[in-house]
């Protein structure tokens, strides 16, 4: 008689079969459990797929014990199912199922579980295995963007060698997210911790009126501002004086050349028809007499404007006391064709 091959977990499949009275040896308690535990549509798909696997059609009992599992998932079929994800060559997929099995089985399945971890060992050969540890808990878990439980996780992650990426959110904090390098046969341990989302409008700065700082006692201001004023009155008139003698150089330049123009062509100044060089000269001795002109001459009135600013200012705070309502005084610069000054008004 040809010897039939044999699932590892046949003993899990008898427990499922209706048993006939006084045909077979009266179940057990715990394996009548079992068999209260399935549905009969499962125990059907579970029966096929058991075949299945007994003629060596893997692909067939892995749809079989798949579908059981979708109706049923108990860790009867989630044994079977490891071992077809196994021959099928499905290593991620066969950890899991296997995990579970293990987790779930009593441990008074020994022959059982002996042969859960062989296969289990197998496939850990063949992927990477990830202790997912996610604070808070109750965050879900995700795996390159897909759901896979809530934390803490029940059992590792296990994914096939490369890149991956471990992430987790939940509501009312910002989702984060680890790469990993996943590598078969190594056991890797991901950490993610979740930071609480700022709260809405927490990035807009609410509008507060600062209180004004006192202002310093004018004693202590006096000084630094006269020494300031002074300073920059005196930059003001000696830039001012600089670029006068500059303009009145460059005005000298410019009528030099112009005698020398008129000399060559017969007391005629027509540059376009002159001494091209020359005329070049002559056109920018005077563009510098005017640019120079014009710098000196604010020069001096800023450095005046500032000047008489700085003595009334010294002259009004020569006593420490404040001024009275009505006191003070205002400088205005006067800037007029043909006019430059200042005009000084007040009370005091």
């Amino acid at each position: 008689m040809r010897k039939q091959p044999l699932l590892w977990s046949w003993s899990v499949a008898v427990a499922l079969m209706t048993q006939a009275a006084g045909a077979q040896q009266p179940a057990t308690a715990a394996a009548a459990g079992e068999t209260d535990a399935l549905t009969d549509k499962a125990r059907q798909l579970y029966e096929e797929g058991r075949q299945a696997a007994a003629a060596g059609k893997w692909a067939d009992a892995h749809a079989s014990f798949l579908a059981a599992w979708a109706i049923k998932p108990h860790y009867q079929i989630a044994s079977n199912l490891g071992v077809a994800c196994l021959k099928l060559g499905k290593h991620r997929d066969a950890a899991e199922y296997l995990t579970r099995y293990l987790r779930e089985a009593p441990a008074t399945k020994v022959n059982e579980r002996q042969n859960a971890e062989a296969s289990l060992k197998e496939a850990l050969a063949k992927v990477a295995s990830v202790t997912v540890q996610v604070t808070p808990a109750g965050a879900e878990v995700t795996v390159d963007g897909a759901v896979v439980g809530k934390a803490p996780l029940a059992d590792q992650v296990f994914l096939a060698p490369g890149e991956h990426e471990i992430g987790a959110k939940l509501e009312g904090y910002a989702p984060a997210t680890r790469p990993l390098a996943a590598v078969a046969g190594r056991a890797e341990t991901v950490t993610v911790q979740l930071e609480r989302a700022p709260a809405a409008g927490a990035g807009v700065r609410p509008f507060v009126v600062e209180p004004v700082a006192p202002v310093a006692p004018r004693a202590e201001l006096r000084t630094p501002l006269l020494v300031t004023g002074g300073v920059v009155a005196g930059a003001g008139i000696v830039t001012g004086v600089v670029f006068a003698v500059l303009s009145g150089n460059r005005a000298d330049r410019a009528e030099e050349v112009r005698n020398e123009l008129s000399g060559r062509w017969n007391g005629e100044r027509l540059c376009p028809d002159g001494d091209v060089p020359k005329c070049r000269e002559l056109k920018d001795a005077v563009l510098d007499e005017i640019h120079f002109s014009n710098i000196g001459f604010w020069s001096l009135v800023a450095g005046g404007t500032v000047g008489v600013g700085t003595l009334v200012y010294g002259l009004v705070t020569m006593n420490a006391e404040p001024p009275k309502p009505g006191q003070g005084a205002r400088v205005a610069p006067l800037l007029g064709p043909g006019t430059a000054g200042v005009s000084l008004s007040g009370s005091f």
